[in-house]
């Protein structure tokens, strides 16, 4: 019974630590930083007494079973390095393409994947959500995964062209429907990096 008092807390704070990690991974907010940073200290000094207590309690009656919590504690500290590293592959591949639109205080802006991969980050001044998914690129025309991304994507079709209206000619990525017309004209992204075959 004294073990549960001493693995139930640890369980319960390093799984809520790992689960702000993966939710981290696709949505950023001002505050989840802070969160993750005292949820994290909270974790690091119950893990510490639990390392103690355990140690005492096995010396008192030399039973290793009193390490269970230590243990669980350990493998939450594995688990929370194993997570964000496997997080971290979605975004390995290198970048072939990546445009943005700047809005002034709210911005957004693609990054396109040698490996067939998107990312699409919509951010405002307190926050950035993030949406993945596949596509695949046709010369100029990128078809994506999804229909609706965050109510800013409203097609699954953008079009890669140069607008030669501006003092330097800068290539810009539009949503276009099946006709090639533009479907939205407020948000137009600008290529800043093109590492695609010319």
């Amino acid at each position: 019974m004294k073990i549960l008092l001493r693995l139930i807390p640890i369980l319960i704070v390093g799984l809520f630590l790992d689960h702000i990690i993966i939710v981290d991974s696709d949505s950023s907010f001002i505050l989840t930083g802070m969160m993750f940073g005292l949820v994290s200290i909270i974790f690091l000094l119950l893990f510490c007494w639990v390392l103690y207590r355990d140690q005492r309690i096995y010396r008192a009656t030399s039973n290793k079973l009193n390490f269970i919590p230590t243990i669980a504690g350990l493998l939450l500290i594995l688990s929370f390095f194993v997570t964000s590293y496997v997080l971290s592959l979605r975004d390995k591949s290198p970048k072939l393409l990546q445009a943005a639109y700047d809005g002034g205080y709210n911005g957004a802006w693609f990054e396109f994947r040698e490996d067939g991969t998107y990312k699409f980050c919509n951010s405002s001044g307190i926050g950035v959500d993030y949406f993945r998914g596949k596509y695949s690129m046709t010369d100029t025309i990128i078809t994506l995964d999804k229909m609706n991304i965050d109510n800013v994507i409203k097609s699954n079709k953008l079009a890669i062209r140069q607008n030669l209206s501006l003092a330097s000619p800068t290539k810009e990525i539009y949503q276009i429907n099946d006709n090639h017309a533009m479907v939205d004209k407020n948000f137009v992204f600008t290529v800043n990096f093109d590492n695609r075959k010319k």
